[in-house]
């Protein structure tokens, strides 16, 4: 007899187009009862969900393998926040879907949060999601050559998973909109879509981080000029067209964010798939052990 999580891996026909169907109307679909409890267990369903699954390469956030493209999805300090986004928005290349598995579920507190785009894009005025969706936004990055600055930056090689300049600058030339080597590292700009169109009904979603990577001109003055960039290390966004995004923009869109977050309040085996153009995620903050994975395809 076959177990539950065999069950879960192995979807009939059937069972896999109504899981389709559902991600494509919702934007998340969760499974609970499977008893998906180990690393193991959670690559077979995850391969089994998603097929072949990809690195988290060009990554921001500090993510530790557990097995192959399987990820432990710890996110910052428990007790931080952590703020609504579309995994690797801001990279020439993103996850279709994400799979989370949760092994074991905080003591207190530590829901994933979900956000549907097309909900937040409907919210939000038609100023500021006009200006995102023509302008679209460029991430700018500086990394540091060696890991553990004081910046708490990423390394480059730890952001793309190899030491070698050489893999990495090819791989930047031909996919990032910029990438130059720096005194202090390297130095890279992408221009992405602000908005999306998902799911078979063509739906606008937000689909941006622009809300975490900007940075306030008092901290760093001419946030549009790269030579700034080039003296210090750093995440930074301003729209598309090489302008800067309004304060005033970033305040209504972060509260809006939190006006359409609904928490996944976590049992131990929940398995959770969630539409990575159509659903941005966060997490709240928690005490205690949590154990949570994640994989992208």
């Amino acid at each position: 007899m076959a177990s539950t999580v065999d069950l879960l891996a192995n979807l009939t026909p059937e069972q896999r187009t109504a899981t389709r169907e559902l991600l494509d109307t919702t934007g998340a679909v969760l499974f609970r009862g499977f008893g998906v409890r180990t690393v193991d267990d959670f690559e077979r369903v995850a391969q089994g969900l998603l097929g072949e699954l990809s690195p988290y390469r060009g990554g921001d956030s500090p993510r530790q393998a557990e097995k192959g493209f399987v990820y432990n999805a710890a996110g910052p300090s428990p007790s931080r926040l952590l703020r609504a986004h579309n995994e690797l928005s801001y990279a020439p290349w993103h996850p279709a879907t994400l799979c989370f598995a949760c092994a074991r579920p905080a003591d207190e507190g530590g829901a994933t949060t979900i956000i549907d785009g097309h909900r937040v894009y409907q919210s939000l005025p038609t100023e500021i999601r006009d200006a995102f969706r023509t302008k679209g936004v460029t991430y700018i990055q500086h990394l540091p050559d060696n890991s553990g600055d004081a910046s708490g930056i990423k390394s480059w090689p730890e952001t793309f998973e190899t030491d070698s300049r050489d893999k990495v600058m090819e791989w930047c030339q031909s996919s990032y909109t910029s990438a130059e080597w720096t005194d202090l590292g390297l130095l890279t700009t992408n221009r992405t879509p602000g908005t999306l169109a998902v799911g078979s009904d063509h739906r606008e979603a937000w689909f941006n981080q622009a809300h975490i990577w900007r940075k306030d001109e008092s901290v760093t003055p001419d946030v549009t000029n790269l030579d700034r960039w080039r003296t210090r290390f750093g995440y930074g966004a301003i729209f598309g067209d090489g302008t800067e995004i309004p304060a005033e923009y970033i305040d209504v869109v972060s509260q809006t964010l939190i006006d359409c977050t609904v928490p996944v309040n976590w049992e131990a085996g929940d398995v959770l798939l969630v539409d990575n153009r159509a659903v941005m995620h966060g997490r709240l903050p928690f005490s205690g052990q949590r154990e949570v994975f994640v994989a992208f395809a």
